[in-house]
């Protein structure tokens, strides 16, 4: 549990800080929350990192325009969430399950 709280509270505060791309990290991990899924603090803040510095400055205003809670809800369902993380969770740990 406390971990969870944890989680929640960093994905939070992730959440309000960044660029745009960066703040849908804290915002996908807080739905994925949502549907019931746990997604470790590790994945948001590689999320953070990978979306930082150069790497998303193309993608900026089109994240901007549809990374808010409201449009993510709107375009993910709870399965494409779970497929999402557990196909990240396979590719970080090597596995070639999908």
């Amino acid at each position: 549990m406390t971990r969870t709280v944890w989680v929640l509270g960093l994905a939070a505060g992730l959440a309000g800080c960044g660029n745009p791309c960066q703040q849908i990290c804290g915002r996908m991990a807080a739905y994925a929350r949502d549907c019931g899924y746990e997604v470790p603090a590790s994945e948001v803040s590689a999320c953070m990192e990978a979306q930082g510095g150069d790497a998303s400055a193309d993608d900026r205003d089109v994240c901007r325009e549809f990374g808010g809670r409201q449009e993510i809800r709107e375009q993910w369902t709870c399965d494409d969430v779970a497929a999402y993380f557990e196909r990240a969770n396979a590719e970080d740990t090597g596995s070639s399950e999908p």
